[in-house]
């Protein structure tokens, strides 16, 4: 089965009156001064390519604030070759012509098969013919704003009854009443059918909605990504499969860190510090820093980074599921200061200058430990 989704570009190239084309849609606006509007829209010809096509289905989404009333009539047809005033001319010339929105309506008040109202799914079972036209009518009243958008159109028709034995498929008197009871349970099975197809545009994490991320992150078994910030859940999900891929690994681990704070870490090792400290006079110190247990490893983050407290227990959460089962991962807030005997690297968050008087400010510490002399 074929479909015609409307896009801005086929929305234009139908009538509008009292309403416009705003991307994807049509808008129609009624405002607080009139007391009601009649918005219409005329769509230009839908080309099938086969004579006596016939027409499935047509399907829209509608949004729409307070009461108002949306019509929708089609009809079909193998020409467009029309006659006006004796002369011939083509019905699409005839409705891209100046003459007034009246004049067109009035001209187009018997060709149409049939009127909907207040349906968004609606059956095409009257339209058989290579052209198909529709028309959308919006009544609304002081307030009111609708929005009509994903407006597709199914062809050619399918019946249910080519599975039945061929008695049900008969020019019998009940065939059309059974054609278009079955046509019901199609439409059930062709949306279900249509979403098995397409599977796989939902696990594309673009442009997605809060619940869409939710969905997604308890696939990959991550439901603590739905409290991130929407911009980096989608970062996450659109690389996963390479987080996945390195899970375990200091690459993978320093990625992850990158992509929540925004900013590279610093990772170490236990090991590698226990194996070049052991039998130097500095031993003590770095098993007061880092331990005793060559499992463990460090990730460095500067203070910035992690602002409150929700932050770093988020990153606590994702270490555990990302690090190698053996180990134990501890963090460690990078101070943008100074402070012996504590984490400080220069180079990272502090940095060796020239020799300077000393001043006393917000941003100098005196131990207890200190004496000033003259």
């Amino acid at each position: 089965m074929e479909y015609i989704l409307f896009d801005e570009e086929l929305w234009k190239e139908g009538q509008c009156y009292l309403c416009d084309i705003q991307q994807d849609s049509i808008v129609a606006v009624c405002s607080e001064q009139q007391q009601y509007k009649k918005a219409i829209y005329i769509s230009d010809c839908i080309d099938s390519g086969e004579k006596e096509m016939f027409w499935n289905r047509l399907c829209m989404h509608i949004e729409k604030t307070g009461e108002s009333v949306i019509s929708v009539s089609y009809f079909a047809t193998d020409t467009l070759e029309i006659t006006i005033q004796n002369q011939k001319v083509l019905l699409t010339d005839y409705l891209k012509s100046n003459i007034s929105i009246e004049q067109k309506l009035n001209f187009l008040e018997n060709s149409w098969q049939k009127t909907i109202q207040q349906q968004c799914d609606i059956l095409l079972f009257e339209a058989k013919g290579r052209y198909l036209y529709f028309k959308i009518e919006i009544l609304q009243y002081a307030g009111n704003q609708v929005n009509i958008n994903h407006l597709k159109i199914d062809f050619p028709r399918q019946n249910m009854t080519e599975y039945l034995p061929s008695f049900y498929d008969s020019n019998h008197k009940n065939n059309s009443f059974l054609k278009r009871f079955l046509a019901v349970f199609h439409t059930v099975l062709y949306d279900m059918q249509q979403k098995i197809d397409s599977v796989s545009e939902y696990f594309i994490p673009n442009d997605i909605t809060t619940e869409h991320i939710q969905w997604l992150a308890d696939c990959m078994a991550m439901p603590q990504i739905v409290f991130w910030e929407k911009a980096k859940a989608i970062k996450f999900l659109q690389n996963a499969y390479l987080f996945y891929q390195k899970k375990g690994t200091k690459q993978g681990i320093s990625m992850l860190v990158e992509l929540y704070t925004g900013s590279k870490p610093f990772i170490i090792e236990n090991y590698e510090i226990l194996q070049y400290s052991v039998g130097t006079p500095y031993e003590k110190e770095y098993k007061q820093l880092y331990g005793e247990d060559i499992y463990t490893f460090f990730v460095l983050v500067e203070q910035q980074y992690l602002e409150d407290y929700s932050k770093y227990g988020e990153l606590k959460k994702l270490l555990e599921a990302f690090q190698p089962a053996h180990t134990k991962s501890e963090i460690i807030v990078l101070r943008p200061f100074m402070v012996f005997g504590q984490h400080c690297y220069i180079g990272v968050n502090s940095c060796l200058l020239n020799s300077t008087a000393l001043q006393l400010d917000d941003t100098t510490i005196l131990p207890f430990q200190t004496a000033l002399l003259k």
